[in-house]
This record gives structure tokens, C-alpha cells and sequence, in this order.
């Protein structure tokens, strides 16, 4: 597995967004059945794959991998898992459209959060971009109360998520 380090970022994060987008087209296409029925199948999956990919990366040294990750990674290993449960049970209980508009929110929290706690430099193009983000955050909000009279609205945010998208990539 050692190719994946001289794969660029951008596409590592593209491949990864291509995976993750049918994520709600997955959960809602099992109508008849439950959450729990979900969870289980895809947890069993993910652990297969995680499996592969363990194998793949230490070859007969898993278990001392997983050791030596201590309690930081066990405790990352239950936020995930939460993380996990959580992405199922937003699509199940919600539109597709309402979770992946709160998850696509993440981007704007890292920067923020990574100002706030680690002290790192935000530039003029980002700041640029997370306050035309959070304008068009409020537009979209604003937009449920009155549909018909507020397409402009619609623009505006379609337009924020492209110079937000092209920003936050370069």
C-alpha cells in the first residue's frame, strides 16, 4: 500500500467524495429495511475491507499495528464508529439533501476550528471563501420559509458553493 503516498492529494480526496456520495443513494435504496438491519450489513462490509486493507499494509503484523495504535486509536476507532452509526441513522431519519448539506459544512468548521485551537493562519481566499460559505448557509436557510419568491436566493448559494469549492481546492 505504500503507492497511495505518491498519489497527489486532490485526487486521493476526489476518489474518496466519489465513494462517499452514494452513501445516501445506498441507505435509501433499502426500503424495506430497517436501520438496524443497515447498520449491520455495512458495519459487517467495513470491517471487511478494513481487514483487506490491514492485511495489505502490515501483512502478519496487524495485531501489533493495532496494539501499538494504544488509546489514542481506540478511542479514534469509537469516534468513528459513532461517526459511522451517526452518517446511516441522518440518512435513514432525514433527506439525503438536508444531511449532506449539514455534513458538506465540515470544511468551514476544520478551518475555523483549526484557527481557534491550532493557531493556524487563515488566508484573505479562505476567509473570503468561509464567509461567502456562511452567506450562502443563510440564504439556503432563509430560502425554506418562501420558495416560490426566492430563487434569486438559489443562485446566489450555487454560486457561493463554486467560488467555495474553487477556493477551498486550489
Amino acid at each position: 500500500m505504500n503507492f497511495l503516498s505518491k498519489i497527489p492529494g486532490p485526487i486521493l480526496v476526489f476518489f474518496g467524495a466519489c465513494a462517499l456520495s452514494f452513501g445516501g443513494l445506498i441507505v435509501k435504496s433499502f426500503e424495506g429495511s430497517t436501520l438496524w438491519q443497515i447498520l449491520f450489513w455495512r458495519s459487517l462490509f467495513f470491517i471487511g475491507v478494513i481487514t483487506i486493507f490491514l492485511i495489505f499494509t502490515y501483512k502478519g503484523k496487524i495485531f501489533s499495528a493495532l496494539y501499538e495504535s494504544g488509546i489514542p486509536g481506540f478511542i479514534g476507532g469509537i469516534i468513528l464508529s459513532i461517526g459511522f452509526a451517526s452518517y446511516v441513522f441522518a440518512m435513514y431519519e432525514t433527506t439525503v439533501a438536508n444531511a449532506n448539506f449539514i455534513i458538506q459544512t465540515q470544511a468551514l468548521f476544520l478551518a475555523i476550528f483549526g484557527y481557534v485551537f491550532l493557531k493556524e493562519k487563515i488566508s484573505k481566499i479562505t476567509l473570503t471563501c468561509i464567509i461567502t460559505a456562511v452567506v450562502g448557509i443563510i440564504l439556503m436557510l432563509g430560502s425554506f420559509t418562501n420558495t416560490r419568491s426566492n430563487d434569486w436566493k438559489l443562485s446566489c448559494v450555487h454560486y457561493a458553493n463554486i467560488i467555495c469549492d474553487l477556493n477551498f481546492n486550489c
